[in-house]
């Protein structure tokens, strides 16, 4: 499994990353703190730490299963929340050098206000190329966005794609980097850039992420006005 996902996505994605066909069926997971909890540019947390948990199951055949959790916080000003997310898939090898796993992903948010339901599922694709070079696609059929014009949140269809590069720096120090593209459909349709540059230290089972993370204006018009921009973020992974 790659360390990984370049830091552009601190998601279900990079935790559960693409494991290797296992030699045997086996359970495994991560528990995470990260100072903030951010997918494709966009803060989960309004910009506060997140404690997180993924436990999956794989089999020899490549099927991929389980939960992901976190505390979440979409809106400023309202309580806490929390994310509870399942997931199903599978993973192959094309060849030594390529890995693949497509994941369907249902993510809930149990206790979150009235009129303001961020509930959505959603469909991934990656490759993996020896372990640096990560290729990512993302659909959702109800992607939960904010818009000021309706006055409140809606799903519309939403699509994303990014590519993810990690490559050793020095011992076990590796460099990584990333950008994407996000794009919500629907009448006030638009779509936003994001990336990340950073660092990352593996201590196996333990692994610390340094990230620098930016995400262009159009952000701003699909989650209550508060995407991450300009900022740095701290991770440490325990795998198990």
């Amino acid at each position: 499994m790659r360390l990984v996902a370049g830091g552009v996505a601190l998601s279900l994605s990079l935790l559960v990353g693409i494991p290797r066909q296992a030699v045997a069926d086996e359970w495994g997971g991560s528990l995470d703190l990260t100072s903030d909890y951010v997918v494709r540019g966009i803060s989960r947390t309004n910009d506060q730490a997140a404690l997180q948990l993924d436990v999956h199951y794989l089999s020899t055949s490549g099927f991929l299963a389980g939960v992901f959790a976190s505390n979440s916080r979409i809106e400023p000003g309202r309580p806490v929340e929390a994310e509870l997310d399942g997931f199903v898939g599978f993973t192959w090898n094309a060849g030594p050098d390529w890995h693949g796993k497509i994941l369907a992903t249902h993510y809930a948010y149990p206790g979150a206000p009235r009129g303001a339901d961020y509930t959505y599922n959603e469909l991934s694709l990656e490759w993996t190329f020896e372990e640096w070079l990560d290729m990512g696609l993302t659909y959702s059929p109800d992607a939960p966005r904010f818009s000021s014009y309706r006055g409140g949140w809606y799903s519309t269809t939403a699509g994303s794609a990014e590519l993810n590069v990690q490559r050793p720096v020095v011992g076990k120090l590796s460099a990584t980097a990333g950008a994407g593209y996000a794009y919500y459909a629907g009448p006030d349709s638009t779509g936003y850039g994001y990336g990340s540059v950073g660092a990352a230290y593996d201590l196996s089972p333990v692994s610390l992420v340094l990230s620098f993370i930016d995400s262009t204006a159009g952000a701003k018009a699909l989650f209550y006005n508060v995407p991450s921009g300009r900022q740095w973020t701290g991770t440490v992974i325990w795998r198990f």
